[in-house]
């Protein structure tokens, strides 16, 4: 186990409106950090003082440093990636740890990104290279079973932009049905139990858990 036998501080950076936070909570003292004014009232709202809130904007520096920074589809909404790995590295303890999705594959592109605010969608070897001085512990692609799924809404959603150019863009990211999203909750449940003992070999999305060195 990463985590030891006490309280962690962890970071949960460009948490939006703090799905994981109660999930941190179970291991530590939690700092959100969000950029976005409506978000931020809304984790007052829901958390008070149960939790430290700072407004940041990748690469502010903050006066604090953490065992664990969580950055969950955030790296991408970010203009400079290379900065906001650097202050990850920096806001980190010495043998900390930092947990990281992004999505995978440029060619996975579409309208979603556009209207989501990504800046990129990221290779393996891009995503590696970003991590050059953490020691990596695991590595693998995710959403492995939902591969073909994605590639069929890209080609739909490149051929009705292509079909309707003027049409309003959409994110697609409606909240489906409690059927579909019990499906997607069961996919991603047994890939979490497979990822624990094999790296997939490729998927719609990356996660990668690095630590700082002891002595970094």
């Amino acid at each position: 186990m990463i985590f030891r036998e006490r309280e962690l501080s962890i970071a949960d950076v460009g948490c939006g409106y703090g799905t994981n936070i109660p999930m941190l909570r179970k291991y530590g003292n939690v700092t959100a950090l969000e950029l976005n004014d409506e978000a931020i009232s809304g984790l007052k709202e829901k958390f008070g003082e149960q939790i430290d809130i700072i407004k940041w904007k990748s690469p502010d520096k903050i006066n604090r440093k953490f065992d664990l920074i969580l950055l969950a589809d955030v790296l991408e909404h970010i203009p400079n990636d290379k900065e906001a790995v650097l202050w990850t590295y920096e806001h980190l303890n010495n043998g900390g740890y930092a947990l990281l999705t992004v999505p995978a594959h440029q060619f996975f592109w579409s309208q979603m990104d556009e209207v989501v605010h990504h800046y990129r969608r990221y290779g393996r070897k891009e995503f590696l290279s970003l991590f050059n001085k953490f020691l990596i512990k695991k590595f693998s692609f995710y959403n492995f079973f939902l591969f073909p799924v994605k590639i069929a809404f890209v080609v739909f959603s490149k051929i009705k932009t292509l079909l309707f150019p003027k049409k309003e863009k959409r994110s697609y990211n409606d909240i489906p049905s409690k059927l579909i999203n019990s499906y997607f909750k069961f996919i991603l449940y047994f890939e979490s139990r497979l990822i624990k003992t094999i790296s997939l070999p490729f998927g719609v999305s990356m996660i990668i858990l690095v630590q700082k060195p002891r002595s970094g």
